[in-house]
């Protein structure tokens, strides 16, 4: 049972949408199923709730508690009598039995509790932690009824998109808006630089209506709330009023959407670009050996790499570690290999040969220097390379012990 909460100023403007026609005329036969209120019809009932809320306490501005109750797809009808029991478990698990309340069915899968927080002695109801109430009070209606239990089904880093929202879009034959806002939304994160306002630029780019949450007081941004340029709707499903834009806040998309994490990965794309500026890139000068002006060979003249070799920022796989050692280890022996050229002196009738002294041969331009800064991708292309040491002695260890 999937328990949803608002909060409002007027029992006449909530009974007249339950016992209305609906947003899509989806309302079939409402009905009182469960309430305390007297009077013969809703209207009677309605003006009897706001007339004591405006008489007991006219300083309180939202009086009103609304709750929809809804049973999952795989449970079975309820019955009026079983809506009856649901209703009055669940406000008394809520402490509202002192406050005038009336439940409605219009539906074979939910009702509305209407509850005035404004109790029949003029105290008010607490509505402390009511969403986590609501939640346990739905947990054990479930267990009593032989319902389904929600709280496995629903996932709140990406809610399911409501079964009124996916028939309301099979009807205008489009994908439904939750879903469209989140593709939108990572498209424009993707594409921004990582600042609020590039955010917002990609955002309008991609279609996206957005409003932050901002603090009078610190004038932080606490939240977000998008729209779809389009999709708009007439309030409380009054088609006589205007229609007004519909807006999703970044939680009821999924917890990702959320300011705190949306803000840490817009931070992190944008500490990416700005090492990536700053990454140094190794100068190729005309004439060195194997680079020059030819693309032979697969040579990236831009950063020194060849053709297939990992880009910076991605993970080496084994097989590419294991090959970049190779290669390096192959131009280290080139490079410290000895002369071959012997110089022949004549003395005393005989040929003596002497081979050039093993001073250290001079390094290639290329080359990082020992005692200088290595670059970025020589540190990356050195730890990959002990890496394949490393597992070449653990090779050889094994191969030791089975052949004890």
């Amino acid at each position: 049972m999937i328990p949803r909460i608002s909060k409002g100023s007027s029992a006449y403007g909530a009974l007249s949408y339950d016992h209305g026609k609906g947003r899509r005329d989806e309302h079939e036969n409402p009905h009182k199923v469960a309430g305390n209120v007297p009077g013969r019809t809703w209207r009677e009932r309605a003006k009897a709730i706001d007339n004591h809320a405006r008489t007991a306490r006219a300083d309180v501005v939202k009086p009103l508690h609304r709750t929809s109750l809804r049973v999952s797809e795989t449970d079975r009808k309820l019955t009026d009598r079983e809506w009856k029991q649901v209703a009055n478990e669940y406000i008394e698990r809520m402490g509202f039995e002192k406050c005038p309340w009336e439940a409605t069915r219009h539906a074979d899968d939910h009702i509305h509790i209407t509850v005035n927080r404004v109790q029949w002695d003029g105290k008010l109801a607490s509505t402390s932690h009511d969403y986590a109430k609501a939640q346990a009070a739905s947990r054990k209606i479930e267990k009593t009824h032989g319902l389904e239990d929600a709280s496995r089904k629903f996932k709140r880093e990406r809610p399911e998109v409501s079964k009124g929202e996916k028939e309301s879009a099979a009807r205008r034959q489009v994908k439904p808006e939750r879903e469209q806002l989140r593709d939108k939304i990572h498209a424009a994160e993707r594409t921004s630089n990582g600042t609020r306002a590039s955010y917002e630029e990609k955002l309008t780019e991609q279609g996206v209506k957005h409003r932050a949450n901002v603090s009078q007081t610190t004038g932080r941004v606490s939240g977000y709330s998008y729209g779809l340029s389009g999709h708009t709707a007439s309030p409380k499903g009054d088609k006589s009023q205007p229609q007004e834009q519909v807006w999703f806040k970044g939680s009821q998309l999924g917890r990702d959407y959320s300011w705190n994490k949306t803000q840490a990965r817009l931070d992190e794309q944008q500490k990416a670009q700005t090492v990536q500026k700053t990454e140094p890139v190794q100068q190729i000068r005309p004439g060195s050996a194997g680079m020059g002006n030819q693309k032979a060979g697969g040579v990236n003249q831009e950063a020194g790499r060849t053709v297939g070799d990992p880009q910076p920022g991605q993970p080496l796989t084994r097989e590419q570690a294991r090959d970049m050692a190779m290669k390096r280890a192959a131009e280290r022996q080139q490079r410290q290999a000895p002369s071959a050229s012997r110089d022949i002196v004549k003395g005393q009738g005989e040929n003596h040969v002497t081979q050039e002294n093993d001073a250290p041969q001079p390094q290639e331009k290329n080359a990082p220097q020992p005692q200088g800064q290595m670059t970025r991708e020589q540190a990356r292309a050195e730890a990959a390379r002990l890496a394949a040491q490393r597992e070449q002695q653990r090779d050889r260890s094994k191969d030791q012990e089975r052949g004890r």
